[in-house]
This record gives structure tokens, sequence and C-alpha cells, in this order.
């Protein structure tokens, strides 16, 4: 009787090892690959389904790296506190030291501008901020309060903050409204800097001022003095203009009706309804 062949039962497909790095790796099962498919493709549904959402997690995210970086004080930037900046105040052969939005600044090689009795001497040893847009000198006015400064105003303290770090020496930062302990900006600097970025130039004022009050022909001879005068039957006028933050100033501008107001003056000596004045 011949025997028939052993049929042995087939074994199940083992995967190749994986070489990594010189170790033998196991792959990962096909099996066990499923469920994280699945559960990136739910992910992606949910994304697609909720958009709003997804644009949120992303602000969110954005948010957080941008305050790890605030976090993160430069190396070699000294905290002073009010006291330690008063000390700098030039006094027994001190280095003079001011503060404006929170920076403080070497500025002992301008003593002749800021020393003792100095035009700006009252700036040294404190954060006088609210007095570099008001000028007001006085202890009252030199101080780091910015509540109810105007945009454009906002606009100027950034603008002389860039100045003091392009002409002066940079020295450190102060704590309080601007920055905290560990010299992390505050909120409320946050909050000047963006408002200060929506500000409009002093350019741009004056040409929207100028668009809304178009400014009279002027003439002047030695022999006539000076005239101004509107074309097209407008009426001259003597505007009293000032722009946030700068000084009052006035000009010769044209208006179409006939009328006055402490803004818009009749010049003297000239009826309200001319068309060109002496001045």
């Amino acid at each position: 009787m011949e025997s028939k062949p052993t049929q042995r039962k087939a074994e199940p497909h083992q995967p190749t090892p994986v070489e990594k790095d010189g170790d033998t790796q196991p792959p990962v099962p096909e099996g066990a690959r499923a469920p994280r498919q699945q559960l990136h493709r739910k992910i992606a549904a949910w994304f697609r389904k909720h958009p709003g959402m997804a644009l949120a997690i992303l602000v969110f995210a954005t948010y957080v790296l941008i305050l790890r970086n605030y976090s993160k004080l430069p190396s070699g930037v000294v905290m002073f506190n009010k006291d330690t900046l008063a000390a700098y105040n030039g006094k027994k052969n001190s280095p003079l030291y001011l503060a404006i939005l929170g920076e403080v600044f070497d500025v002992t090689k301008g003593r002749r501008l800021y020393g003792e009795e100095k035009g700006y001497g009252g700036f040294v040893g404190r954060d006088g901020t609210r007095a570099f847009v008001t000028g007001d000198f006085t202890p009252r006015g030199l101080i780091d309060d910015v509540e109810g400064l105007s945009p454009e105003q906002l606009k100027s303290l950034i603008e002389w903050r860039a100045f003091y770090h392009k002409q002066y020496t940079f020295k450190g930062r102060l704590v309080g409204p601007f920055y905290d302990g560990a010299g992390r900006p505050t909120r409320l600097l946050r909050r000047v800097e963006e408002d200060a970025a929506k500000a409009k130039s002093e350019e741009e004022l004056q040409r929207e001022a100028e668009a809304k009050w178009p400014s009279c022909n002027v003439r002047w001879t030695e022999s006539e003095g000076g005239t101004v005068w509107c074309d097209g039957g407008a009426y001259p006028r003597k505007v009293f203009l000032q722009l946030p933050g700068g000084k009052p100033t006035t000009k010769c501008a044209c208006f179409a009706e006939l009328g006055w107001s402490d803004i818009r003056q009749v010049y003297p000596d000239c009826a309200p309804d001319a068309t060109s004045c002496k001045v």
C-alpha cells in the first residue's frame, strides 16, 4: 500500500521584520492602523463641518505662541522699580535715566537738556510718559497714566519711544503699568500699541481738513498788504484748527454757505457776504 504524502496546513503569513537603526522592529499590524485612520477621518470631517470652530482653535493656538514669546525676557534686560529709577537723577555724578512707556534709557549724554533745572530735567528719574504729548511738565503732568489719550497721541508716544531707542542707550524695563515684574508687556501696553497703529498720521489729518475746508487764494504786496479770496462765490473765513496732540493753528478756508461761528470767523472789517477780504 502506498503511503500518501502528509499535507501540512498552510501557516499564516508572517510579516517581514523591519530593520530600524540596526534593531529589528516588528511592523505595525494592519489591524492596528484602521482605528487610527478612522480617527483621522473623523477629525477631518468634524473640522469641515465646523469651520468656525477650526478657525477659533487656530487663532487660540497662535495667541498661545505669542504669549510664550512675550513671556521670554530678553537676556541682559534689567528690571527697575520706581525707587531704583529715581536714584539715576544726575546728583552726585550719577547717570541720568528716564522712562517712557515703561522702557528705561540713559540720557546722560544729553545733560544740557536733561540736567537739573534744564528744560527736560523733570523727566529724569521717572516715567513721565503722559507729558510727552500733553506738554505738562509739572509733577502733576509727569506721570505714566495714558488714560484718555487719543489714538493720535498714543501714536506720538510710540514715535517718542522709537526716538529714544535711536538716540540713547536702552537700559531696561520699569515695573509698573506697562511691564510686570517678570518684564512681560501688560495688557495696557499692548492696547496702547494696537490703538496707536490705528491712528491716522498728521499728514492724513491735514489732508482731510484741507478736503473738508478748501484753502483760500492768498496774495500779498507791500503796497496793498494781504488779501484772501474765494472762487465760485464762496466766502472766506478764518478757521481755527487743532489736530489731535498738536498746537492750535489758523487758516483761511472757503465755505459755500454764508455763516460764521467761533471756529470759522469773519475777517475783521470784512462783510460776511464778501468773497474777498483784506488781512
